[in-house]
């Protein structure tokens, strides 16, 4: 229910309540809670009073008062029941928390399923397309939805400006700004994900900085950068995929996949006694935008 509402929800525990608090959380949702402890229904208490709000059902402890009350559903077993009836419910619950929560990431479409994770000023939003029907495996007894279908959505970050990076494309998507919300027009095929990588300020270009040569058995330094237009390393981690070739354009040990912290990563080249000597090739191509540079340095 929570999934198809478009909440981003995490599993707490009557331990972590108890070691952790609910300090950081604006909604608490229990259901099937009958039976709490005394120190968790404290808790419970000191969340309502700062503000929190009580998400439970009809089964939950008399010692706490829920501000909204959504009533419990047994499943039939009837896949395309169960789901009609979880999503009415979640359509409700999202009707009842409007005007006091509002969730930082969403989509249009409950079947794209969002989640939203962070780091520094940038925002990573992670959308998959679970929209199903009925298959000829076990969907012909009506127990699992199993065959995907393709879907379209608005996802939405509430965030009043960005530039919006498809980590799976590797392009830049045209984003609207409005409402104090971000938003971006998508569409899905069965099953299909995206990560959207959201920066403040636009991705400029690539550095990648070499010495000239290095001798056989020695190490060289590698440094890039993944630079905005005012020339400063991004404030995001961006995924960079790095390509380093031999004379003979044979690929090299360290070519791989990376992630560039703070728009910064060092690679150290191990050159091996019996190495190629020539000119190298170091390719490095940031998969927010397709950006790449090379250079070139020369094994002695």
């Amino acid at each position: 229910m929570l999934q198809w509402a478009r909440l981003q929800s995490v599993i707490v525990y009557d331990e972590t309540v108890v070691s952790e608090g609910l300090d950081g959380y604006r909604v608490l949702v229990l259901m099937d809670c009958d039976v709490l402890t005394a120190g968790v229904v404290a808790i419970i208490h000191a969340f309502q009073k700062k503000g929190g709000l009580i998400v439970g059902d009809e089964r939950l402890c008399p010692a706490v008062k829920a501000d909204i009350v959504v009533q419990s559903y047994t499943r039939t077993r009837k896949a395309g029941e169960d789901r009609a009836a979880l999503f009415a419910k979640a359509e409700a619950l999202r009707a009842a928390l409007d005007g006091c929560y509002r969730g930082y990431g969403d989509s249009s479409c409950p079947d794209v399923v969002t989640r939203c994770r962070a780091y520094g000023k940038t925002d990573y939003l992670f959308a998959v397309n679970d929209r199903r029907e009925f298959g000829d495996y076990v969907g012909q007894h009506g127990l699992v939805m199993e065959n995907g279908l393709p879907s379209e959505a608005t996802l939405s970050l509430s965030r009043t400006s960005g530039h919006v990076y498809d980590l799976v494309a590797g392009k830049e998507l045209a984003a609207t700004a409005s409402g104090g919300a971000l938003t971006v027009r998508r569409e899905f095929g069965p099953c299909e994900g995206c990560v959207l990588m959201v920066t403040d300020t636009a991705l400029e270009g690539v550095r990648v900085e070499v010495p000239d040569s290095v001798k056989r058995g020695e190490a060289l330094a590698c440094r890039i950068g993944v630079m905005d237009k005012a020339g400063h390393p991004l404030d995001a981690v961006v995924p960079v995929r790095v390509e380093i070739s031999d004379p003979s354009g044979c690929e090299a040990e360290g070519s791989g996949y990376y992630g560039a912290k703070d728009g910064r990563m060092e690679l150290t080249l191990d050159l091996a006694p019996n190495d190629r000597v020539g000119l190298w090739q170091i390719r490095v191509r940031e998969l927010a935008s397709g950006l790449e540079a090379v250079r070139y340095f020369r094994v002695i």
